[in-house]
């Protein structure tokens, strides 16, 4: 299998497939997020620390276009970024990013067992982000355009995400109030 990837997934196509994965998770959260807090509020609402009561609470409130906000801005980054990586050669923000998302697959799963049950967006984050990011850190090691210390040494990149996310966040609810 990973043979036949190889021969028929260019890098640029790897690296151009990293939005559009990005896309397919969050098109998840953005379709089920209503309808994923009617359902399970009052179920899990009681298992949330007091430290994210607020954020839970908030985002219980949202809107799937609220929600689409941040998507949005980080999908521009992302393009950004994957244009940088493959047209540039510059792959610093390009691997934060993916590092990030990468582990963000685990906050799912976390969530899902720490709640006990479906947390939103974990099906594509076990089904479409996992394989992707592992298969795409095996191809840029594999073929030696990075080393394992890229991993680390890029994260910070990563907070570029956390930052764009928090603010579009801000601004769907000032938009969209």
């Amino acid at each position: 299998m990973i043979d036949y990837l190889n021969l028929h997934i260019s890098i640029e196509t790897l690296l151009w497939l990293f939005p559009i994965t990005f896309l397919i998770h969050d098109f998840e959260e953005i379709i089920f997020v209503e309808e994923w807090f009617k359902k399970n509020y009052g179920k899990v609402s009681g298992r949330i620390p007091n430290h994210m009561r607020k954020t839970f609470d908030e985002l219980a409130q949202t809107t799937a276009a609220k929600f689409s906000i941040p998507v949005f801005l980080q999908f521009i980054f992302y393009i950004v970024a994957t244009y940088l990586a493959v047209e540039q050669d510059f792959l610093g923000p390009f691997i934060g990013f993916n590092v990030l998302l990468f582990l963000h697959v685990f906050m799912h799963i976390g969530q899902s067992l720490f709640l006990g049950t479906y947390a939103l967006g974990v099906g594509t984050a076990i089904v479409i982000t996992a394989p992707y990011s592992i298969y795409l850190f095996y191809r840029l090691l594999a073929e030696q355009l990075i080393e394992y210390s890229d991993l680390v040494i890029n994260l910070p990149y990563g907070i570029i995400t956390v930052i764009v996310l928090l603010w579009g966040h801000k601004v769907s609810n000032r938009v969209l109030s």
